[in-house]
């Protein structure tokens, strides 16, 4: 889910083993229904992409052309803020790529203008059903709520962890956290972290409050995702207590004091704190510490984790649209995908997240308790900010926090009321 460019690496060996494995899997053909017959077609496919993405999709583009021989991909990659200036621009002039990547959140807007063809009728008829995903992940690309149309599936499912420094752990006493810890329980421990050199914890911005701010019962918008929700009493008390983490209990830095350069974490500067999955890959490679991913502090036995998928679309003007069903099945369904795809995300079919074969392979190279998080995950899962104004929620947020947590005595309530009239207007807005 993202608000963010994703900075996963790819290591080499990890991709060679992946093809390795492929050729020696059975796997699901998605050939299909919709499959074009004779004359070679070619597509165009778009997406952002963050370091190691675009080696992968290359990977994907080239084991869906030897299974599809009349389809020929030609990959796009765009960087985060450059993908989302030029995709505006070509589905209004009716020139967008065949396939589009589409955000969570973000697909309900382009759905409301009717620039997204619905999916219903190609899932229908297709090889491949909606309820080989988990229900939270395919809700995430249907729009309206009240009555819903498949606009968007998920190819690659991430979310947001709690990363623990072990070895931290362990030099101050501490024992890994059992399920259901409290939030009193994570204070105390990150006093006990907090060093002359340390934070015990660093406060999150924007997504990444998802699962403490669902542990206080409350989310940024209303369940329709079209009002603010920020005035509410849940919302302040949960900012109050970011606040004290950096100001009474002094547990935290001063965002400001925070060098946006360096990762914390992977420093050493702070022992807890919450990234994205996509975050795998870059940490396996830490070698002056042991580090695992620990359980949601929860709040009257309430705990949420941060979840959501990356999306892939058709523009309602597509020229070849049968041909990029074909792809988007591919990339969503196929094992020789998805083996490639999770990569940088986590396991996104039913059957995968069953598989303790494919856990325990992810679990070897670490977090060891990524099953605790993908539990989580599709169980008490939790999107942020999901809307149509998603790029406009996290701006106005991120500015409201700067005031927030960057002030040793800021009124908080007023900020956000602000915020809370800000945002509602940015809803008001066609």
């Amino acid at each position: 889910m993202k608000n963010k460019k994703l900075i996963s690496l790819v290591i080499v060996s990890v991709l060679a083993l992946s093809m390795v494995l492929s050729a020696c899997s059975s796997s699901t053909k998605t050939g299909g229904n919709n499959e074009p017959s004779g004359k070679e077609t070619t597509i165009r496919f778009s997406t952002w992409y963050g370091p190691g993405d675009i080696e992968i999709w290359k990977e994907v583009i080239k084991r869906f052309e030897a299974d599809h021989p009349t389809i020929k991909v030609k990959f796009e990659p765009l960087e985060w803020d450059t993908y989302w200036q030029k995709i505006q621009t070509q589905l209004a002039s009716k020139a967008a790529p065949d396939v589009i990547g589409m955000h969570v959140g973000v697909v309900y807007g382009y759905a409301e203008k009717d620039q997204l063809e619905s999916l219903n009728s190609y899932l229908e008829t297709g090889e491949h059903k909606i309820d080989e995903l988990p229900e939270s992940l395919a809700a995430e690309g249907q729009w309206p709520k009240d009555d819903p149309q498949q606009y968007a599936l998920p190819w690659h499912f991430t979310g947001g962890a709690l990363f623990v420094n072990l070895t931290a752990f362990k030099e101050a006493g501490i024992e890994y956290p059992e399920q259901g810890w409290t939030l009193d329980e994570f204070t105390e421990a990150a006093g006990k972290l907090t060093t002359s050199t340390r934070f015990g914890f660093l406060t999150p911005s924007f997504s990444m409050n998802a699962g403490l701010m669902g542990a206080f019962g409350t989310e940024p918008t209303t369940a329709d995702k079209l009002h603010s929700n920020y005035n509410s009493p849940e919302v302040l008390e949960y900012k109050t207590w970011l606040h004290d983490l950096i100001y009474k209990y002094k547990v935290a830095p001063n965002p400001k004091d925070v060098d946006g350069k360096v990762d914390p974490f992977i420093a050493g500067k702070v022992a807890m704190s919450l990234g994205g999955a996509w975050n795998f890959p870059v940490y396996r490679k830490i070698e002056n510490f042991d580090w695992d991913i620990a359980p949601m502090p929860t709040r009257d036995g309430v705990s949420k984790t941060y979840a959501g998928p990356d999306m892939l679309s058709l523009p309602k003007d597509g020229k070849n649209k049968e041909a990029a069903w074909e792809f988007i099945q591919f990339a969503v369904f196929d094992d020789k995908a998805q083996e490639i795809l999770r990569n940088t995300g986590l396991p996104m079919l039913k059957k995968d997240l069953a598989d303790d074969t494919v856990i325990n392979e992810i679990a070897q190279q670490k977090p060891a308790h990524i099953k605790l998080f993908l539990e989580g995950a599709t169980t008490d899962g939790v999107g942020y900010a999901f809307t149509k104004k998603f790029f406009e929620i996290a701006k106005l947020e991120n500015d409201a926090d700067v005031k927030i947590m960057q002030n040793p005595n800021p009124d908080i309530k007023k900020e956000l009321e602000n915020l809370h009239s800000l945002v509602n207007k940015e809803f008001e807005k066609k």
